[in-house]
Formats: C-alpha cells, sequence, structure tokens
C-alpha cells in the first residue's frame, strides 16, 4: 500500500529557524569574537568547557519543569527571551572573567531550547510523524544565517546582537508549536533515564563521540582562518556546505530510523566522523578544510535526530522532556567539557590541527567498544 505523504505544518518550523539561526551564528563565530578580545586557546577552552557546565547544572531543572508545567511553549519562549538579555552583557568589556560568567549564564538558558523544543514538537507530531523535514528547515536556517553573517563581516559584538535578535524572534515562534503540558502527575526523579539499560550504554557511546564536536566547534573557526587562504566569507561558506550537506539525511532519516532503529545509523556516524578529522587534521590550506564539511551530514546530525527519536520512542512519556534533556546534557554538556577542556589544552601543546588526529582516534575507540559490546549483546541474546 502506498504511503500518503505526511502533512507539514510549516508554523511550527519558524522555531527551528529562529533557535537554529541564532546557534549558526553564536557557535560559528563567538570564538573569533574571544579571540579578537585577546583570549588564547586554553582561555577559549576553559569558556566553552563554563558552558557546558551551567548546561549541565541546569537541565535538570528545566527537564523537570517541562515535564510538569501546563504550557510548555510558553516556557520555551521565556527561555528564549532569558538566553537573549543573558547574552549582551558580553559586550561590556574584555575581561576574561566577565566573558565567562557571561557564557555560563547564556547557555544556562540556551541549552534548555533545542531539547525542550524538540519534546514538544515530537508529542505534537504523535506516533509516525515526520520530525525530518522540522529539523530540515533548522538546518537550512542554520547554513543560509551562517554564511549571510560571515559574508557581512560585522565589526566585534556582531556575533552577540545576531544572536540575541534571532533568539527574540524565536521566542515569539515558540507560541506557534503544538502545545501540550507535560505528563507527570507526581514527581518522577531524573535519574530514573538511567534504569533504561540501553539508553545509558548508547548515553556512554555518544559522550566520546560528541566530545570530538565540542573540540570542533570551539577551534574550527579559529584554526581555520590561520591557515593560507583563510577568510571570513569562506568560513561561512563553510557553515554553508556542512550544513547543505545535511540535507539528504534529513530528507530520509524518519525511514532510516523506522528500519534501522538508532544503533546501526549511530555507528556509521561514528566511522564518518573519525574520516572527517582525520581529513581535516591532514589539511594544509582553508579550501582543502573546506572540502571536509561535506563530511558534516554523516556526523553531528545523525547522532542527534537518532537519539532524539530513539528517546520519543523508548522513554516513558512521563520523562520524555527530561529524556532530551538528558541528550542535550550529554552533547552539549559533558562532551563540551571534555572536547574543550581537553581540547584545549592539546591545542595549546600540539597546535589546532593536530588536536583533530586525537579526534579520529577518540572516535574509532569508542566504534571499536560500542562493536563490542554489541556482539557480546547479540551472543548472550541467541
Amino acid at each position: 500500500m502506498r504511503r500518503s505523504i505526511p502533512r507539514i505544518h510549516w508554523r511550527w518550523a519558524l522555531f527551528s529557524l529562529g533557535y537554529y539561526g541564532a546557534n549558526a551564528v553564536y557557535q560559528g563565530y563567538i570564538s573569533l569574537y574571544y579571540t579578537q578580545l585577546g583570549f588564547r586557546s586554553e582561555q577559549l577552552g576553559y569558556i566553552s568547557a563554563a558552558t557546558a557546565l551551567a548546561a549541565i547544572a541546569a537541565q535538570p531543572l528545566w527537564g523537570t519543569l517541562g515535564d510538569r508545567t501546563q504550557k510548555r511553549t510558553r516556557l520555551l519562549g521565556l527561555l528564549s527571551i532569558a538566553a537573549a538579555l543573558a547574552l549582551l552583557p558580553a559586550l561590556l568589556g574584555q575581561g576574561f572573567m566577565l566573558q565567562i560568567v557571561v557564557a555560563a549564564l547564556f547557555y544556562a538558558f540556551f541549552c534548555a531550547l533545542l531539547p525542550l523544543g524538540d519534546a514538544i514538537l515530537l508529542e505534537g507530531l504523535g506516533e509516525g510523524g515526520s520530525f525530518g523535514p522540522y529539523r530540515l528547515a533548522g538546518g537550512l536556517s542554520f547554513a543560509v544565517s551562517g554564511a549571510i553573517y560571515g559574508a557581512l563581516s560585522l565589526p566585534a559584538g556582531g556575533a552577540v546582537w545576531c544572536t540575541s535578535m534571532l533568539l527574540v524572534a524565536a521566542a515569539g515562534a515558540a507560541q506557534l508549536l503544538p502545545d501540550s503540558p507535560g505528563r507527570q502527575r507526581a514527581r518522577v526523579p531524573f535519574a530514573r533515564l538511567l534504569q533504561n539499560k540501553e539508553l545509558l550504554v548508547l548515553i556512554l557511546f555518544l559522550l566520546p563521540v560528541q566530545s570530538t564536536m565540542g573540540y570542533f566547534y570551539t577551534f574550527y573557526a579559529p584554526h581555520f582562518k590561520a591557515l593560507p587562504g583563510g577568510t571570513e566569507a569562506l568560513l561561512g561558506l563553510s557553515y554553508l556546505i556542512s550544513a547543505a550537506s545535511e540535507v539528504p539525511y534529513l530528507l530520509l532519516c524518519d525511514r532510516i530510523y523506522r528500519r534501522f532503529g538508532a544503533v546501526r545509523p549511530m555507528c556509521v556516524s561514528a566511522g564518518v566522523m573519525a574520516l572527517r578529522w582525520l581529513l581535516l587534521g591532514l589539511c594544509r590550506s582553508a579550501p582543502a578544510a573546506l572540502l571536509t564539511q561535506l563530511l558534516h551530514g554523516g556526523g553531528f546530525i545523525v547522532l542527534s535526530v537518532s537519539m532524539a527519536k530513539y528517546i520519543a520512542d523508548r522513554v516513558a512519556p512521563e520523562l520524555r522532556t527530561s529524556g532530551q534533556m538528558l541528550l542535550n546534557m550529554v552533547s552539549f554538556g559533558a562532551a563540551r567539557v571534555i572536547g574543550n577542556l581537553g581540547g584545549g589544552l592539546l591545542a595549546e601543546g600540539i597546535g589546532r590541527g593536530n588536536a583533530f588526529f586525537a579526534g579520529a582516534g577518540i572516535c574509532v575507540a569508542a566504534l571499536a567498544i560500542f562493536a563490542l559490546w554489541q556482539m557480546r549483546r547479540c551472543a548472550s541474546a541467541t
């Protein structure tokens, strides 16, 4: 029987447009702002690690509120506004302590936006709903926003203003999402998520692989600009390429998940990321590094969407918002702490480019350990 084409509610995609646009500018260019202030690679690592620690501390709270509140879209809008306002003091001075406090406060709110938005949207779509087009809209916004910002060559601090304005737009768009109250009628401990053994193993596999992405997001921009031929406009183009590379997967992700589940796509993703870091470490010019962005579509987005759909499919309804927060705690919290602190020290010791070789090794090791666990699991089941 021929499958009907799923209905797409385009107004539900507006929040993704605002959030991913803000994320593109912040994630892609805030490290350049810090380097313009004179901060070293080690200090960039400390700032990014501080944001990750803030995410780890804040997300259990936002997850519990999201699972219990009667108006989740209102909570999402308030958190978007709070993040926009919290970032603005970054324009007040060049002090390292000021910047690290501002970044941590900003991320304490910002870290909740994607998992809460995903939880609301996935529940609104229901079982069998097509999640890919909404993430695709976000990916396109990420690509266009990053490319436009790079082409504009705005003065120092432009990334702060643009991120805040886009978050205000996201706050308004959040009110158009399909609202529903949280499912908890009595308090359920956040730690109960870890009683799901398969979820715990997937999280432990995700952690080291995502730590390499944490290093990439902080150090790729200054590394790229230091290469021969590296310009801000070309950097914007590289983000456009990386976002465009996600399109094939996002068009097929719902079908891929139905057929293969979460595990096999995540294993392929770890292998693709290992190859990407190896090639990026070998690059000696900005145009060559630009080409490695074509592999981006097999990395972060596969891990992120596979896990988001797994949580929506396998986690108890009263803990699904908390489950999405747990995913974000690992991807943008613990993994960023490891990737930025460890990566910052590596970058200082062996150079930013050479640290990508370590990232390739981490992905290979994580994949090997996870594959062994899977084989033992399959053997015990037979």
